[in-house]
């Protein structure tokens, strides 16, 4: 049989092998001649030892020394466009995963994945390694250092999830050294102090942001004003921060944002008032998506308890305006619910479709009730079509 794939030019042959953990990269070396050396120019150091917690101190020093070994081995001519480390920090020297990725800033790294396991360790090098496009952090917990230092002026892409910093200014000094930053993801970040120093400030090429965090996330509302998606998390620190006598602050307009995405993980009575009036900041809203998460299959009280919502009696002119497509996942039928799919559809003026997805543990008598409900309630858009799955 022809070999096609080896009578590819080499450059393409590392491209495709930057796809593989690199231990089956270079076991790739034995097929013939012509790959032997290859694998010192993949451009993609991928390294993943999720299972680590099972190995022996010896089992963990040798994979240390494996790796270092690859590094040393490599082309010292070839830059490391792409690198990828899944270890538990707990199980092996902070040190020596600080010197691998060192090594990788040094030779024009562009994009950067951790998974630490929630392990303090010194990566200061990778926030001022200008040739970073990509930064992606997970289970971190950075050790203080200077922040005022960081430069990252071609970073286009930031998740951070179960990442720990030592105050909440960190964040936002790290955050306003990303001018051209258009993707951000803040999943379960952390701060030993809530105090910051630092001004949050809008980010003029943000297009999309994904942020679940508890305190600082009315901070992050200057941030991320000017998206097109939008998904937020633990959506109670709206009516916390900017709703009546709470406080100083004023919940900015989204004024290019079309897709947002609501995630509810808490069980406030208050929450429908929240989504209407976050929804009254958004007058280009095309998609609406509402996720209600429960744990372990208990009732929400907090949702069926919501009562008697009191309808707001002036709608303005722009809500719900440019709404076509709207998504109420998890749907119970409570009365929470009913009132909110029932407000959308009677002022979604171009609503093209209402979209309800019932929870795992509704029969399919009880969607037929639900069915029935919703299509009594008055639609703004005549070819407003209602489903239930």
């Amino acid at each position: 049989m022809e070999d096609r794939l080896s009578s590819l030019p080499e450059e393409l042959i590392c491209h495709i092998l930057s796809f593989l953990p690199t231990k089956q990269t270079i076991a790739t070396s034995v097929l013939s001649k012509k790959w032997k050396p290859l694998w010192r120019s993949v451009p993609t150091l991928y390294f993943d030892d999720t299972n680590s917690s099972t190995r022996t101190k010896e089992d963990c020093a040798r994979i240390v020394q494996s790796v270092y070994a690859f590094i040393n081995s490599r082309d010292q001519h070839q830059p490391i466009q792409n690198l990828r480390l899944t270890f538990n920090a707990r199980h092996y020297d902070p040190t020596s995963i600080t010197e691998w990725v060192n090594v990788a800033v040094e030779r024009k790294l562009q994009h950067l994945d951790l998974s630490l396991g929630l392990h303090p360790i010194n990566l200061s090098s990778i926030f001022t390694c200008t040739t970073l496009v990509v930064l992606k952090l997970q289970g971190l917990v950075f050790k203080p250092f200077l922040f005022y230092s960081v430069n990252l002026p071609f970073l286009k892409v930031l998740h951070l999830q179960l990442v720990s910093f030592s105050k909440c200014g960190c964040l936002a000094q790290l955050l306003s050294a990303c001018p051209v930053l258009e993707d951000f993801k803040a999943r379960c970040t952390v701060f030993k102090n809530y105090f910051t120093d630092r001004e949050f400030r809008t980010l003029p090429k943000l297009v999309r942001a994904d942020i679940s965090m508890r305190n600082p996330h009315f901070l992050l509302m200057e941030v991320v004003n000017n998206v097109e998606f939008l998904r937020i998390s633990q959506m109670d620190f709206i009516h916390q921060h900017y709703g009546e006598g709470a406080g100083p602050y004023v919940l900015p307009m989204f004024h290019n944002l079309t897709h947002i995405e609501l995630v509810y993980t808490s069980s406030a009575n208050d929450w429908l008032q929240v989504v209407v009036e976050l929804l009254k900041h958004c007058p280009k809203l095309h998609v609406l998506v509402i996720n209600q998460e429960h744990f372990l299959g208990c009732m929400r009280d907090g949702f069926e308890e919501v009562g008697d919502w009191q309808y707001p009696p002036f709608v303005p002119d722009n809500t719900l305006l440019f709404l076509k497509r709207c998504y109420l996942n998890d749907y119970r039928g409570t009365k929470g619910e009913f009132q909110l799919a029932r407000y959308i559809m009677q002022n979604g003026r171009s609503l093209e479709s209402m979209t309800i997805c019932s929870s795992i543990d509704v029969n399919e008598q009880a969607k037929v009730k639900m069915l029935e409900k919703l299509s009594s309630c008055t639609r703004s858009s005549a070819s407003c079509k209602l489903s239930i799955k």
